[in-house]
């Protein structure tokens, strides 16, 4: 009896033991308690490990959309898409009408026209794409008064006056409410706006969120230089939630990404990236199962990092698209609404996909399909789409 008693306790012991001194490998973000609101918080100077991040990983399937190549579908380079069901809104850089496609990469339509007359827009900072209202939401850039409003027949349809005026914003229409979030700067001897809010679409104030002084932005930087109203604002809209990030060039605290609760009418703190050494400026994004961090400062300009909700695992990475032969997602790619897609010249697709073939680690079944859009393509098309709905 006593051996096996002694037995049993060495056991116990001995796996107490494997479980206590276990640690996974990587880098790990922190869980904080920010009152009563989990945030999570990643040093990037602390993470070591890089890795290739197959995009299956994130997206349960991967469409390849060429967009059809004429006079009038021809644009620059994406610089929003809205996507839906069955149609792709592009907005391009540069002062550009809005190209409509549907879901196979047919131009149907321009949308909206450059100019100061009705209806007619400058420069755009966001898109909103709602096919089930038929309709397209453009949000102007600077002195903002009005979300405009087409079809998406191109008839101009009533603009939604905006209660206050805006310099950078993003907004979701969602059941006759319009959502905004600004980028309140801080002005003196002026009241600023608010941080979020909500308002009819006549324009009536529903319910507004100021938050604390640190999060106004100054065109004054801790040193005392002007560093203008270069800032910048993102909210991504993938988890059904309103995110929100703002980019405070030459701010002293690091720039957090929040969600704005409409129910509390709060903003929460989800996500920072932090550095052991002097801040560097960065962008946040929120996807389903992760956040991600893109940096500029000298010491890690352009690299990225991705954290695991969950597991808080964080990695310097690189997107593998193993749909299509683990193509590097290097171009252009942003996420919204549940969506990822990376857009791409069809002159760099090609190339990349000769690179891929003369690697002869492929697949057969990828293979053909490679060779097959190779023969498609010509170096002076369109820009090609990859677009996979997030998991």
């Amino acid at each position: 009896m006593k051996i096996l008693r002694f037995t049993l306790i060495t056991l116990i012991a001995i796996a107490c033991l494997n479980s206590c001194n276990f640690q996974p490998t990587g880098s790990h973000a922190k869980l904080i308690d920010i009152n009563g609101q989990k945030l999570i918080d990643c040093n990037i100077s602390e993470v070591t490990d890089t890795i290739n991040l197959k995009l299956s990983e994130l997206v349960k399937n991967c469409e390849l959309i060429p967009l059809e190549t004429n006079d009038s579908s021809l644009y620059k380079r994406a610089w929003h898409i809205g996507i839906s069901d069955n149609y792709l809104a592009i907005h391009s850089r540069g002062q550009m009408p809005i190209k409509l496609f549907n879901r196979q990469g047919k131009f149907i339509r321009n949308i909206g026209k450059v100019g100061r007359g009705p209806g007619e827009f400058g420069t755009l900072y966001d898109i909103q794409l709602d096919e089930t209202a038929n309709k397209l939401y453009l949000l102007p850039f600077a002195r903002a008064n009005k979300v405009i409003v087409y079809s998406l027949d191109n008839e101009i349809l009533p603009a939604i006056p905006l209660a206050y005026q805006q310099t950078k914003f993003k907004a979701h229409v969602d059941n006759g409410t319009l959502t905004v979030l600004s980028m309140p700067f801080k002005v003196k001897d002026q009241k600023t706006i608010p941080l979020a809010y909500q308002q009819t679409l006549d324009g009536k104030i529903i319910q507004e969120y100021r938050g604390s002084e640190h999060l106004l932005i100054n065109p004054i930087n801790a040193d005392g230089q002007f560093v203008g109203f270069n800032n910048e604002i993102s909210s991504s809209f993938n988890t059904n939630s309103f995110d929100v990030f703002t980019l405070k060039f030459g701010g002293k605290q690091y720039d957090t990404l929040y969600h704005y609760n409409p129910k509390l009418n709060e903003l929460h703190p989800r996500y920072v990236a932090t550095f052991n050494e002097e801040k560097q400026p960065y962008w946040s994004y929120e996807l389903k199962n992760h956040f991600y961090t893109i940096i500029f400062g000298d010491k890690y300009k352009g690299s990225k990092v991705i954290v695991d909700k969950q597991t808080l695992k964080s990695d310097f990475f690189k997107i593998e698209n193993d749909f299509w032969g683990g193509l590097e997602m290097k171009s252009f790619y942003m996420s919204n609404n549940g969506y990822f897609v990376c857009s791409m010249l069809a002159v760099d697709l090609k190339t990349e996909f000769e690179n891929i073939l003369a690697g002869g680690d492929i697949d057969p079944k990828t293979k053909n399909k490679i060779e097959k859009l190779q023969k498609q393509i010509d170096e002076n098309d369109n820009e090609i789409l990859f677009i996979g709905e997030m998991i």
